[in-house]
Parts: structure tokens; C-alpha cells; sequence
């Protein structure tokens, strides 16, 4: 009788624990849920880019490049990038690193970018369903370029 009792203390105390670990969990808002996914990079113009996805590890947002940009070969390496990034194929490279989530934005992430190289920080937010807005800047994001991806069905 007091093995039982035993074990059920035990097992309560193992669920108590396991809702305690749950109901700590962030719950993500359908907003920063709305940044995972497929997307289209669009350039300054408006025109295509390369393509990305999306997706969370461990409660933080990354995105790896799915597709080249047009005119670029799915061989081509990051040779103006430095460190890990030093001469790695663009093509699968995970180029945004550990956003979390701010309210309705993911911030404190970092981004390359294989054109010129160079590792900006960022903030990233969703305007609706299919509009992602990546913002990447140097110091103050008042200074900074903001990119639009379109999401790709």
C-alpha cells in the first residue's frame, strides 16, 4: 500500500510539473505565427527576388534561402560574407538567426546578406496573412532598409 501511494505522489507531482512547464510556454499570437512560412523576396522594384522559408527552433524565428535570385546559379558561395559565412553555397544558408518574439514583432535576430556580405540586426513583422516585412539596419533602425516578401501559396 505505501508503493502505491508512492507512485501516485509521484505521478501527480510529474503531472503538476508537466502543467506548470506547459502553461510557462509562450503562446505565439496568430501575427508572429503569420511569420513561418514559404516567401518571395521582392526587390526595391518590385520585381522577384529569391525565395525563402521560415521557421521556428526553439521558440525563435529563422529563414534559410530556398531559391537563387534570377541570374544567380544555385553554386554560387558567400564571398564577400565573413566568418561561418565565409565562402558558404547561398542556396540552403540560414541568413536570419534567433529572432524572438517582441508583442506582435520578432526582434534580436540577426540577417546576412550574401549581396554585399555584411550582418545587419533586424526586425521582422507580418502586415496581414501574405506580407512579411523585414527591416535591417546597423546600430539604430532608423537607419536601415526594410524589405517586403510576398508569401508564396
Amino acid at each position: 500500500m505505501t508503493r502505491c501511494k508512492t507512485l501516485c505522489a509521484f505521478a501527480l507531482a510529474f503531472l503538476a510539473l508537466a502543467f506548470v512547464a506547459g502553461a510557462g510556454a509562450q503562446q505565439l499570437s496568430p501575427k508572429l505565427q503569420n511569420a513561418v512560412g514559404h516567401w518571395q523576396i521582392l526587390n526595391s522594384d518590385g520585381t522577384p527576388g529569391g525565395k525563402a522559408e521560415t521557421y521556428l527552433e526553439n521558440g525563435k524565428l529563422f529563414g534559410r534561402v530556398t531559391e537563387m535570385k534570377p541570374g544567380h546559379s544555385p553554386h554560387d558561395v558567400c564571398i564577400k560574407c565573413s566568418g561561418e559565412f565565409k565562402d558558404q553555397v547561398i542556396l540552403g544558408m540560414v541568413f536570419m538567426r534567433n529572432f524572438h518574439p517582441d508583442g506582435d514583432d520578432w526582434v534580436g535576430g540577426t540577417v546576412v546578406d550574401p549581396e554585399n556580405g555584411k550582418e545587419y540586426q533586424g526586425k521582422i513583422w507580418t502586415v496581414g496573412k501574405d506580407s512579411l516585412h523585414l527591416r535591417g539596419f546597423i546600430g539604430v533602425s532608423l537607419f536601415g532598409r526594410t524589405e517586403v516578401w510576398a508569401r508564396i501559396p
